[in-house]
């Protein structure tokens, strides 16, 4: 009797246990439902949306839709991992906010129905900026062409844009590179939200009246900012309103004032500014305005190599000297050559009646490898320059940061530089290329000191209308010593432009645009959004010889050991079931 009563006492306990267990486990569902939670324990905070991130996340009130173009059964395993790192980066969108939603669509060209439909949807992807990649994969046949579309196309509010997933890096390996675009992905598909969603557009202008670059020549850069930005062309003509306005107050007439724009882009000015013109851009900084300088110091073309072999480059008279000295940096009247450098067409003999062409390294036109860890050049590929100058820091209370240098084999010309095309026929002399690093473009941020301070100024800055500022709010500024950065190639036969960082050339295309724009991103105050692409997901590589040589081992580890481990787990449960059923007899 008393034996029956252990059992039934046993059994009673064995299902308390039970449903002890299944209410804990509905109830931590219930809770999950409706919050969210995640212990990160990566090193790298992979598993962690930012903080900009997050708040952006949580003001979306619509469905947004990602159709994700990474499916399919032959995917590579390089981008499968792609796949699934996008995949789990929806899901934490998702667990933020449940307008978000997301499919994987197959569109390898197997997929279609007809060879027109596939040909009629690429050219879509082909108009927003997406072209196929094409990858080798190694199959029992031998090796084959894949086209795969590392892309997506994100739907919001009746609008839709389509986005690049893996970023092609020319200087990097790979498998370096698809790293490199799953560290961008929070970056990537919160911006593209961002964008959509963007009503109240900041204000950006741009400086004309001064020799600077043309429509044409800055057309891509423009509508590639139109999605988010307002912009408008901005000439001083002694308007002391062009760039600051002014409010006077109807309590006490005192004056209010305040910056029309959120930056100014100056793009290559070849003409002199006046002391008033350079008075309303000083006093713009000092009430806080954001500048992308793009200065060129000298006139170089190479358009004017094209009759003649030689060409010397002298001084543009722009008078922005002692200003940018004010600010902190000098940009140097002198052009950098580099062993890293765009190679160039040139003629370089005589077939019969025909000249020979072949492409020869241009050391006017350096290739920058951007090494720096600031958000606005992490991860970015090559960025190209033509005839670009040296940058001196001067030491002043304003925080530098150098975004873009030279290689380790530089050298300089100063003005008046004498340009041969025959320097790109010979062999460079690598002693006289002995100049590291010079920096080419140069982040500034703090208060500036304007460049009338201590200094005799002029009449006009008496009126009390003009608000003379001494030092000026936080501020900050980029200074870029090649003014063609910005610019991008003008057919005006057809009114079209090429890509901006496309090489005619070489067919090559660079990352200038993705610099300019997260330039103006950056100045525009949009720090935190650029944070994101700060994040490094470290590559944790396996022994690739200890894989091939110990493969059987592996496999069988990972086949055994696991059931291993839930068979020794049970019979140590077993045991210990057992002697507390003994020690209660």
């Amino acid at each position: 009797m008393k034996q029956s009563q252990e059992k039934r006492n046993i059994k009673r306990s064995n299902l308390l246990e039970f449903f002890a267990v299944l209410a804990i486990v509905v109830f931590a569902n219930l809770i999950g439902h409706y919050l969210f939670a995640r212990l990160d324990l990566t090193a790298e905070h992979r598993y962690t949306l930012s903080k900009s991130t997050k708040k952006m996340l949580k003001q979306i009130d619509e469905p947004v839709l990602f159709r994700v173009y990474l499916e399919g059964d032959d995917i590579p395993a390089e981008y499968k991992r792609l796949q699934n790192e996008t995949r789990e980066m929806l899901n934490q969108f998702r667990a933020f906010n449940k307008f978000i939603e997301y499919e994987f669509v197959d569109v390898s060209p197997s997929s279609f129905d007809s060879q027109e439909e596939c040909q009629v949807f690429y050219q879509k992807l082909a108009q927003a900026g997406i072209q196929p990649a094409s990858v080798q994969m190694q199959t029992k046949n031998g090796v084959t062409q894949q086209i795969l579309i590392p892309a997506a196309t994100v739907y919001y509010r009746g609008s839709e844009t389509s986005i690049q997933l893996m970023q092609g890096q020319q200087y990097v390996s790979e498998e370096e590179a698809m790293n490199n675009s799953i560290q961008d992905l929070e970056y990537v598909l919160s911006n593209v939200i961002r964008n959509l969603a963007n009503t109240q557009k900041k204000h950006i202008g741009f400086l004309l009246g001064h020799g600077e670059l043309e429509r044409g020549a800055v057309y891509d850069i423009q509508m590639s900012l139109l999605s988010n930005y307002a912009l408008e062309n901005v000439y001083l003509d002694k308007n002391i309103n062009a760039l600051t306005g002014r409010n006077r107050s109807a309590k006490d007439s005192s004056m209010y004032f305040y910056n029309k724009f959120d930056v100014l882009v100056v793009a290559k000015p070849t003409q002199a500014f006046t002391d008033q013109e350079l008075y309303l851009l000083d006093q713009y900084v000092m009430y806080g305005g954001h500048v992308l300088w793009l200065i060129d110091p000298l006139a170089a073309d190479l358009d004017s190599l094209a009759t003649n072999n030689q060409m010397v480059a002298v001084r543009f008279p722009v008078n922005l000297d002692e200003m940018l000295f004010t600010y902190g940096v000098r940009v140097n009247p002198d052009i950098i050559m580099d062993i890293r450098c765009r190679p160039i067409p040139m003629a370089v003999g005589q077939v019969g009646d025909k000249p020979q062409i072949k492409f020869c390294p241009w050391f006017y036109f350096p290739e920058i490898v951007p090494i720096s860890n600031h958000p606005i050049v992490r991860n970015l590929d090559l960025i190209k320059t033509d005839f670009v100058s040296s940058i001196d820091l001067i030491d002043n209370d304003i925080v530098k940061t150098v975004l873009l240098q030279s290689s380790e084999y530089a050298r300089v010309k100063n003005a008046p530089a004498i340009i041969d095309l025959n320097d790109g026929k010979v062999e460079p002399d690598r002693r006289l290329f002995n100049r590291s690093n010079l920096p080419v473009a140069v982040l500034l941020e703090g208060n500036f000191k304007s460049m009338w301070r201590n200094r005799l100024a002029p009449s006009f800055t008496e009126i009390p209308e003009m608000g003379y500022k001494e030092v000026s709010e936080p501020t900050s500024m980029i200074v870029i010593s090649d003014g063609d950065m910005i610019k991008n190639r003008f057919n005006y036969n057809d009114n079209s432009a090429y890509p901006m960082g496309y090489d005619y050339y070489t067919h090559t295309m660079y990352a200038n645009k993705q610099f300019i724009l997260n330039a103006i991103d950056y100045l525009a105050g949009n720090e935190e959004v650029l944070a994101t692409r700060t994040r490094d997901i470290k590559l944790r590589k396996l022994n690739a010889m200890s894989l091939k040589e110990d493969r059987t081992l592996f496999q069988w580890i990972n086949v055994i050991l696991p059931v291993i481990l839930v068979i020794v787990g049970g019979l140590i449960y077993v045991f210990f079931r057992l002697r507390k059923v003994k020690g209660k007899r």
